[in-house]
């Protein structure tokens, strides 16, 4: 499963896009789509690229039956619909705020994304961690806290071939541990929090390669200062989208504001690999059938 089978080293549709007409190459038209992809909390991260595409200009959307329910508000005539993407539905369209009329005043706190107050920080990194660590085994991942010091908060790699061992995931399932993911103990639960995203970033954008591509695909052929961009922006997007400060922001700020160009990344397995982490926080999610194994 991990070889790159010429399908699985094929550009995705929205970096094939990139490459031919320079999209968001350019460091402040990369910073809009961030401030963007950040404010629409309400859609995975892929879904609000699609939006920004569409209408960059775009401040909330929403269903024309989720405007009625949840808003009191109507679609205007004519107006023009967006595209998303639907899991199991090839599409969903949706309608930007403007294309709405009701006698309802819209939520002004649904224009701005929630900013959790720094007390607070600690408190939401450690749930959606809890929450993300108990999905890991299913991913193949097997979690590991150790004394470094103060300059490697953590690393992810490929786990041994020569003593194979498997985790439970779930009352009757065994899932291979395929990767092992280190993180610095001394950390606090913010920086363990950001750290562990970068790390998944690694994995999920595939630069340890695939145990199977239909789950992420593998692009382990890439430069190392490639990787760590794609990974501190899967971070910077998790975090800013739950409204916390993390390292990546200083790092993203620093590398844009002093280069007029972005490395040559994939924005789409960036997306993707911050929309999986997503899915990771929220719920439950099924193990590797590549790696599962039923218990006896």
């Amino acid at each position: 499963m991990e070889e790159n089978t010429k399908q699985n080293d094929r550009p995705g549709e929205l970096d094939l896009l990139f490459q031919r007409v320079g999209t968001y190459r350019e460091s402040n038209e990369f910073q809009d789509l961030l401030q963007f992809v950040k404010r629409f909390g309400n859609l995975a991260p892929y879904n609000a690229m699609l939006i920004h595409i569409q209408r960059p200009g775009s401040a909330y959307v929403a269903t024309a039956k989720d405007w009625l329910q949840k808003f009191g508000r109507t679609v205007r005539p004519g107006a023009r619909p967006l595209l998303i993407l639907k899991p199991f539905r090839p599409i969903q369209f949706v309608f930007e705020v403007q294309d709405t009329e009701g006698d309802r005043p819209f939520p002004e706190q649904l224009l701005n994304p929630f900013k959790i107050p720094a007390p607070e920080h600690a408190l939401a990194c450690k749930d959606a961690l809890s929450k993300l660590l108990f999905n890991l085994p299913a991913d193949g991942i097997s979690f590991h806290e150790a004394d470094n010091g103060s300059c490697r908060a953590g690393s992810i790699q490929l786990a041994s071939t020569h003593a194979r061992k498997y985790q439970i995931y779930g009352n009757n399932k065994e899932v291979l541990v395929k990767y092992n993911l280190i993180v610095n103990r001394n950390l606090g639960v913010v920086e363990t929090f950001a750290t562990v995203l970068h790390e998944l970033g690694h994995l999920y954008c595939g630069h340890l390669g695939t145990p199977d591509p239909s789950r992420w695909k593998s692009r382990n052929s890439h430069d190392k200062n490639i990787e760590e961009f794609e990974a501190e922006c899967v971070s910077w997007i998790v975090c800013a989208r739950m409204g916390i400060d993390s390292r990546s922001e200083s790092y993203l700020h620093s590398y844009l504001d002093s280069n007029n160009t972005i490395p040559p990344i994939s924005l789409d397995s960036v997306l993707k690999a911050a929309g999986m982490i997503e899915d990771r926080i929220s719920g439950r999610i099924t193990p590797c059938k590549t790696l599962l194994k039923e218990k006896a």
